[in-house]
């Protein structure tokens, strides 16, 4: 049955089109533990997913200290865009975080250091 399935799903074209083609290991960070809420906010940037509503990318913003998760639809993975949806759909609401931690993406950091 298990080989049904794979079969099956190497002929399925839509989810073929969803599949992720590359699985990056990161190593397991430690984080200092936070004393009050949304001071440390962990930032990831998913896509080019299938587009939905003209949105093809989702930044995904989760508080530390109380796991809070947020996933914002982005029509595309600029910084521009990243940055002015934090902007306005986190730190409107939630306000200024003390430390952001994000993974070394060409989406926040389109430039090598």
């Amino acid at each position: 049955m298990h080989k049904d399935f794979k079969a099956w799903a190497r002929a399925c074209l839509s989810c073929q089109r969803s599949k992720v083609h590359q699985h990056n290991e990161a190593h397991i960070g430690t984080f200092p533990v936070p004393g009050t809420r949304f001071t440390y906010v962990h930032l990831d940037i998913v896509g080019h997913l299938l587009p939905s509503n003209g949105c093809s990318y989702l930044l995904t913003c989760v508080a530390q200290f109380t796991r809070w998760p947020e996933a914002i639809p982005l029509p595309s993975g600029e910084a521009s865009t990243v940055v002015k949806a934090f902007l306005s759909r986190w730190l409107a609401i939630f306000g200024a975080p003390s430390t952001i931690t994000t993974d070394p993406g060409v989406q926040l950091f389109p430039h090598p250091h």
